[in-house]
C-alpha cells in the first residue's frame, strides 16, 4: 500500500507539473495526414546545394521558406548574415495570448557544392534520403508543418511565435549568433530543431561547448643528414607534446581533447624549424575546459627539447548548453505528450556536437534541442536520411509542445 501511495503521489506531482492532458485526437489525425506533404517539403529543400559558403544556395532555401511563413500570416524579414554568406530569415506571428516562443532551425549544410547531384532525394523503404535532410532540412520542415497544423486548428493562445531560419550554423553561426541571442531574450522559451537519434528519440537539455587549441612549435633548421644535431626538430617536439597530453581527454566527465591536425616540414632532408598541432576540444562545463587548458600549459612547459619555443592559442566556439530547471520542465511536458500516444522520449544532457541552442541559452531562457526528425548519416560521406514513419509523431510532438508551452499559465 505504501508503494502504491508513493506512485500515486508521484503521478499527481507529474500531472500537476505538466498539466493533466489527453492526446489531441484531431491534431494527431492532422499530423498523420501531413506526412506526404512534409516529405514533399523535404524534397524541395534538399534538391540543391546550400553549404554555408554557398550564399546563393542558402538564399534559395530562404526563397522556399519565407513565402511559406508569409502564407501563415507571419511578418517576415531577411537579415544579412555577414560575415557569412546568405541571409537569415525571421518570421513573427502574433496571437491573442501572452507567452512567446522562438523556433530555431538552420538552412545551411556541411556539404560541398555538387553533393546534391550525387545524392538526390529518394525514398527507400522507411528512409528518405537527401543532402542535409536530417541536419537540418528536417528541422525546417517540422517547424513549417507543425505551425501550419496549429494555424489550421485555430490555435491563437500565444503572444508571439518567432521563427528563425539561420544561414551559418555549420560554421559557428558568426553571422547569426547575436540575432539568436536577441530573439531568445524576447521569448519565454526556445525550441531548437536539430535532429534526434533513430534508436531512441530524445530531447537534449545539454550539449558540449567547443574550443580549438593550436600549439605552434619554433625550432631550428639544419641539414637532416650532415648535421641534424645542430637543429631543433620542431616535429619531434610536436610529437612528444601529443604523447604527453593524452591523459587530458576525460570521457567520463564529457571532456574530449583530441589532436586532429599536424603540420611540419617541407622537404625530407631538412630538420623542420616549425610545426603546428591542433586539437578539437568538447566540454560540458566551463570549469572542465579551464582545467584542461591548465593541464595543457603545464605539459607544454615540460618540453622535450629545451631550445624549442612553444606558443599556445585557444579559439572558443559555441558555449556549452547547460541543463536548467526551465528546460527540464519543457522535457516533462514533451514526455507526457509522447506518453499519451504510446511512445517514449528520453532526456539527454550530453553529446559532443555543438548547437545554436547554446547561444539562445546564454540569455537564461528555457531552451531545448533535438525537436527535428530521427535520422542518421549526418556530417558523413555516406548518404544522410530521416525515418519516414516517425514524421507524424514528431509533427504532433512539435505542434502540441508549442501549444502547451504557450498556453501554460505559470
Amino acid at each position: 500500500m505504501r508503494t502504491l501511495a508513493i506512485r500515486l503521489a508521484f503521478t499527481a506531482l507529474v500531472l500537476g507539473f505538466t498539466g493533466a492532458h489527453a492526446a489531441d485526437d484531431a491534431l494527431l489525425v492532422a499530423a498523420r495526414a501531413d506526412r506526404a506533404a512534409t516529405l514533399d517539403t523535404l524534397r524541395q529543400l534538399v534538391s540543391f546545394d546550400s553549404g554555408t559558403l554557398n550564399g546563393d544556395g542558402v538564399r534559395k532555401v530562404a526563397d522556399i521558406v519565407e513565402p511559406r511563413l508569409q502564407a501563415m500570416g507571419f511578418a517576415t524579414e531577411r537579415l544579412d548574415a555577414k560575415p557569412s554568406a546568405g541571409v537569415n530569415v525571421v518570421g513573427r506571428l502574433d496571437g491573442k495570448g501572452s507567452k512567446k516562443v522562438l523556433l530555431l532551425a538552420h538552412m545551411d549544410t556541411v556539404y560541398l557544392d555538387g553533393t546534391a547531384v550525387k545524392q538526390p532525394f529518394r525514398i527507400d523503404g522507411n528512409k528518405a534520403y537527401g543532402v542535409g535532410i536530417a541536419d537540418d532540412k528536417a528541422g525546417i520542415a517540422v517547424v513549417l508543418h507543425a505551425v501550419a497544423l496549429l494555424k489550421a486548428a485555430g490555435f491563437d493562445d500565444f503572444g508571439r511565435i518567432t521563427v528563425l531560419f539561420n544561414a551559418d550554423e555549420e560554421r559557428g553561426s558568426a553571422g547569426s549568433r547575436e540575432l539568436i541571442r536577441k530573439l531568445a531574450s524576447e521569448s519565454d522559451a526556445v525550441l531548437s530543431f536539430e535532429g534526434t537519434g533513430i534508436e531512441r528519440e530524445s530531447i537534449r537539455t545539454g550539449t558540449s561547448g567547443i574550443a580549438r587549441v593550436t600549439v605552434t612549435i619554433i625550432g631550428k633548421a639544419s641539414h637532416a643528414g650532415a648535421a641534424p644535431e645542430r637543429g631543433v626538430n620542431a616535429l619531434v617536439e610536436a610529437a612528444d607534446l601529443v604523447l604527453r597530453t593524452q591523459d587530458i581527454d576525460d570521457r567520463a566527465k564529457g571532456l574530449r581533447f583530441n589532436w586532429t591536425v599536424e603540420r611540419a616540414g617541407e622537404v625530407s632532408n631538412i630538420i623542420p624549424d616549425q610545426a603546428t598541432v591542433e586539437a578539437d576540444v568538447r566540454y560540458r562545463r566551463e570549469a572542465d575546459l579551464e582545467e584542461a587548458l591548465a593541464k595543457l600549459r603545464e605539459r607544454v612547459a615540460r618540453q622535450r627539447l629545451k631550445d624549442a619555443k612553444l606558443e599556445v592559442a585557444v579559439s572558443r566556439g559555441r558555449p556549452p548548453l547547460m541543463s536548467t530547471d526551465g528546460a527540464r520542465r519543457i522535457v516533462k511536458i514533451a514526455q507526457a505528450i509522447y506518453s499519451e500516444i504510446g511512445l517514449t522520449l528520453d532526456e539527454s544532457e550530453g553529446g559532443g556536437g555543438g548547437t545554436d541552442a547554446a547561444y539562445a541559452a546564454t540569455t537564461n531562457q528555457a531552451v531545448v534541442e533535438s525537436m527535428g526528425l530521427p535520422g542518421a548519416g549526418v556530417h558523413a560521406n555516406s548518404e544522410e536520411y530521416v525515418v519516414v514513419d516517425r514524421i507524424p509523431a514528431r509533427l504532433y510532438l512539435a505542434a502540441e509542445l508549442i501549444k502547451r508551452v504557450l498556453s501554460a499559465k505559470e
